[in-house]
Parts: structure tokens; C-alpha cells; sequence
């Protein structure tokens, strides 16, 4: 869970710092993953579809590859962890134990991906994961307004 948290509020950052055409497709799929958080009104099935529509023509794994600009090609990577950490716990909490094959291969070391990531992608961002941690630990289940606000203090929204 606190997972979740952690790379919502970084993907927050990213989707911040990304130039791409598809920016409202990322911003509606995060403010789904919020929405699980803040209110449970989100289904695991429902956040997942936000990866994967099963069509040809959306879901965040399509625009990752529809993007022409490959300087994103990391931001795409931590975006949909983001998105795939929510959804496999929206489907836990629904006591569900089968998942979508991409699901299926989310594992605790996809963290530390995600913060090497973060290096590669700002090591201005990389420099506040530990301040992120204690943020989350002094708040272990953050609204998006109180991510927000602590991103914007940290100094890294533009």
C-alpha cells in the first residue's frame, strides 16, 4: 500500500515534468488511482483498463508507445508502475487473487526499479525519494491535495 502511495506521489512529479500529447490521459489515470485511495470507488479491473483497454487505440501502455518523444520512454516506465501497483491493490482489496498476466509480475523489487528510475529521470527528484518516504510515513495515507502540497514545498512542481 504505501507502495502505492510512493510512486503516485512521484508519477505526480513526472507527469509534472512531461511534454507529450498524451499528458490528459496520464492525468485521468492518476486522479483514478486517487480516487481508489481516497474514496474506494474504483474497481482493480477499472484501474487496470487505464493500462490496458484491451483495443489497439488507448490505455497508457498504447500511448507509451505512440509517443514520439523517446526521452519519455522512462517517465511512460514509472508512470504505468504507478498505475499497476494501484490496480493490483484495488484488486487485493477486493479479495480478488487472480490478477491480469501484468499484474501478475508486479513484485516488491519493481521499488527499486522505480527509484533507479528516478535518478535517471532527475536526480533532483532522485534527492527527495528519502524526504518522500518520511512524508508518507508521517502520513501513511495521503490525499493527492496533501502530495501535492508537499511536492510543491520540496521544491520540485513547476
Amino acid at each position: 500500500m504505501l507502495t502505492s502511495y510512493f510512486m503516485l506521489i512521484f508519477a505526480e512529479a513526472i507527469a509534472n515534468l512531461m511534454e507529450t500529447q498524451y499528458i490528459s490521459h496520464i492525468r485521468s489515470a492518476l486522479d483514478a488511482c486517487w480516487s481508489f485511495w481516497e474514496n474506494r470507488d474504483k474497481r482493480g479491473e477499472e484501474l487496470y483498463r487505464l493500462l490496458d483497454d484491451g483495443t489497439d487505440f488507448g490505455g497508457i501502455f498504447i500511448y507509451m508507445q505512440l509517443d514520439k518523444n523517446e526521452a519519455n520512454g522512462i517517465l511512460w516506465d514509472n508512470i504505468s508502475y504507478a498505475i499497476g501497483v494501484t490496480a493490483k491493490e484495488a484488486f487485493g482489496f477486493e479479495n480478488k487473487k487472480e490478477f491480469p498476466s501484468p499484474l501478475e509480475n508486479i513484485e516488491p523489487g519493481l521499488l527499486d526499479v522505480f527509484i533507479e528510475n528516478l535518478k535517471e529521470i532527475s536526480v533532483d527528484l532522485y534527492h527527495h525519494v528519502e524526504a518522500v518516504k518520511s512524508f508518507i510515513n508521517r502520513n501513511p495515507y495521503p490525499s493527492r491535495e496533501s502530495a501535492l502540497k508537499e511536492l510543491d514545498k520540496m521544491g520540485i512542481l513547476r
